[in-house]
């Protein structure tokens, strides 16, 4: 089993999480132009009372968001395969130890070693008041404040 220059994780253990990742892209992919589709052809049919469109906006609404998540999720997969031939992948970006495969293999978008995050969401937590988004990295406010 050859291992990278600089790196704790093997050739093998790199082609399976890239193999993961290009799986996640293409899924993510394939669930917009469903979408996509599924949106035209509900466009197409003809008037629809007023509970029937209600029902359609509320639905569309929930679609936005889940939709708004996978995007946001996508360009974290993209940016991560941008990374993964590169000595960056594996490294936690807080400490710079490695990220154990275990923990890549269940997400391979992770940029944190689980200690890292553990502390992070802990910090995360305990500040009520100007808690910072570590997905979205901008600051969530509390109504009020």
């Amino acid at each position: 089993m050859s291992v990278r220059l600089n790196s704790h994780l093997s050739d093998k253990q790199i082609t399976a999480l890239k193999d993961k990742l290009l799986s996640e892209a293409e899924r993510i992919r394939t669930n917009f132009q469903l979408k996509k589709h599924e949106y035209e052809m509900n466009s197409i049919t003809g008037a629809k009372d007023e509970v029937d469109s209600a029902n359609d906006n509320i639905l569309l609404a929930a679609d936005m968001r889940f939709s708004n998540r996978e995007s946001l999720y996508y360009k974290k997969i993209v940016k991560t395969l941008s990374k993964v031939e590169t000595e960056q992948y594996g490294m936690c970006d807080d400490c710079g130890d490695p990220i154990t495969f275990q923990r890549l293999i269940a997400r391979p978008t992770s940029e944190m070693c689980i200690l890292c995050k553990e502390e992070s969401e802990r910090e995360e937590n305990q500040n009520f008041f100007e808690r910072r988004s570590k997905s979205l990295g901008r600051e969530m406010t509390v109504a009020g404040h």
